[in-house]
């Protein structure tokens, strides 16, 4: 196992994080003249003369946001109520008005983040035509904004929405379901203040950036038609389990307010795109040749991990001048990686000393596992060992290269665990066996994590702790000749 690359590898991950610290992001995107009371955000203006401030905020992003507002906006607030992941608050607030709520332990919903949705709900709900809203929103924020739409309980909801990730639903799946049975999301925040002027920062942390799925939605009008959410549940075999409340409410047909459209306006500030093109520029000064394939990477963690074994091969193949560019693009073209052009094969130079280069390839994106084991682990740390387990059987097809994997949430979390992801490599399942650790035991019961707290003491595993700010997941596949 070499350590330079496990280093470089961190290295580059961390270089994406810090280009979507959302503290930044906010600072580049909002200005207020206190002389004027103009308010500038991404690039429209705002008069808030005889206007009240207001902010709400929800996601793992929603701290540093808010604190950057805090610095901007100060005492013009009169208050804010922000809902965070539950140890993440070390923040002594500027101003007296802004109020910081924990909860959402592990990305679950929880009472605590229960308490602080009925708060917001409350806040509001309360608001009158003299009164501008920011509201700041980030990955996580359907957890920390948990409330159920009426009669629906918190546990009921959260049985549900957990039924269907254990399926295998993706996050669009499950989205759309919250939008549906929840009391804030789905433009509820919106329609419940609709008396207000209401602007929304927002980090996205969804493939393709759709507004009205990041965070389940609070501040876009739900456009879906009434039974699509029925027919995600009814895809997993969940709907004939359903308790009376859930499918009352699935089946209301004409219990939205009408959406106030014209006093909302969301703008996107961050994305996977600013994360993995830092990860670009830092792969660049580590002296290896990148190349950024794709922003949209999504599926089964065994399919993601076995397509990019497929594409991984054949481009060592290419570069030790087995298969040549038409070859190369077909297999591509036959792999169908989510967001990967076959046509990025043009820009590939195929003179000697570009083969002979150090190779960082880099995704983003966000797969999903069936969880059919009791054991303890995260997406990112899942693909991290499905990928060694795949490289490990074509090994002997490309034995002159050192490859190795990264796979890692920007948010710092991978699933209900302290870490962020982990690092595969060629060698891993050899070096396990050393080890006595049976990879194959570990996969099935869905036990990365204590695979990789053993493996190699933990040195594979990568911790950050809470980021505060969420664009999905990097995925990196370091490729570099053996000399």
């Amino acid at each position: 196992m070499a350590k330079s690359i496990v280093t470089d590898l961190i290295q580059i991950f961390k270089s994406g994080i810090n280009a979507v610290l959302p503290e930044n992001l906010v600072k580049n995107c909002l200005k207020y003249c206190s002389t004027t009371h103009q308010l500038q955000l991404c690039g429209e203006n705002y008069d808030l003369i005889n206007k009240n401030i207001y902010i709400v905020g929800t996601g793992k992003a929603a701290r540093n946001m808010a604190i950057e507002v805090e610095k901007v906006l100060g005492s013009k607030i009169k208050e804010g109520i922000i809902s965070i992941p539950k140890g993440s608050y070390d923040h002594t607030s500027v101003s007296t008005n802004m109020f910081y709520y924990e909860g959402a332990e592990n990305n679950l919903p929880d009472n605590y983040a229960m308490n602080t949705a009925k708060k917001v709900e409350h806040l509001v709900s309360n608001l009158g035509k003299d009164d501008f809203l920011l509201v700041l929103i980030s990955g996580g924020g359907s957890a920390l904004l948990p409330l159920p739409r009426h009669p629906i309980s918190l546990d009921e909801k959260t049985m549900l929405i957990k039924k269907l990730a254990h399926s295998g639903a993706d996050i669009t799946e499950l989205n759309t379901v919250r939008k549906r049975i929840s009391g804030l999301k789905g433009g509820q925040l919106a329609i419940k203040g609709k008396n207000a002027q209401i602007v929304a920062l927002i980090l996205s942390d969804i493939i393709g950036d759709p507004l009205d799925l990041i965070a389940s939605g609070p501040t876009i009008k739900n456009e879906d038609n009434p039974l699509k959410a029925i027919d995600i549940i009814k895809k997993y075999n969940l709907y004939d389990k359903l308790p009376h409340s859930i499918i009352t409410v699935l089946n209301e047909t004409n219990s939205f307010e009408t959406f106030p459209k014209d006093m909302v306006k969301n703008f996107i500030i961050g994305s996977n795109k600013l994360s993995t093109e830092a990860a670009y520029y830092k792969a660049m000064e580590l002296n290896y040749m990148p190349i950024e394939l794709s922003n949209t990477v999504s599926g089964n963690v065994k399919l993601i991990a076995h397509k990019y074994v497929q594409f991984t091969k054949s481009f060592c193949n290419f570069l030790n001048g087995n298969i040549n560019k038409v070859t190369l693009k077909d297999t591509v073209n036959k792999l169908n990686i989510p967001g990967l052009s076959p046509n990025f094969v043009d820009s590939v130079d195929d003179s000697t000393y570009f083969k002979e280069r150090d190779y960082c390839l880099i995704f983003g994106g966000e797969i999903t596992v069936e969880v059919k084991g009791t054991g303890k682990g995260g997406r990112n740390q899942q693909l991290a060992l499905e990928f060694s387990n795949y490289i490990h059987n074509v090994k002997d097809e490309i034995n002159n290269f050192d490859i190795y994997f990264l796979s890692a949430g920007t948010d710092g979390i991978d699933g209900p665990t302290e870490a962020a992801g982990a690092i595969g490599y060629i060698d891993l399942i050899s070096d396990s066996k050393n080890e006595c650790l049976d990879v194959n035991l570990y996969l099935n019961n869905n036990d990365s994590y204590n695979f990789y707290r053993k493996f190699k003491d933990g040195s594979l595993h990568i911790f950050t702790g809470h980021t505060n700010t969420n664009v999905m997941d990097i995925h990196l596949i370091m490729i570099k000749k053996c000399k």
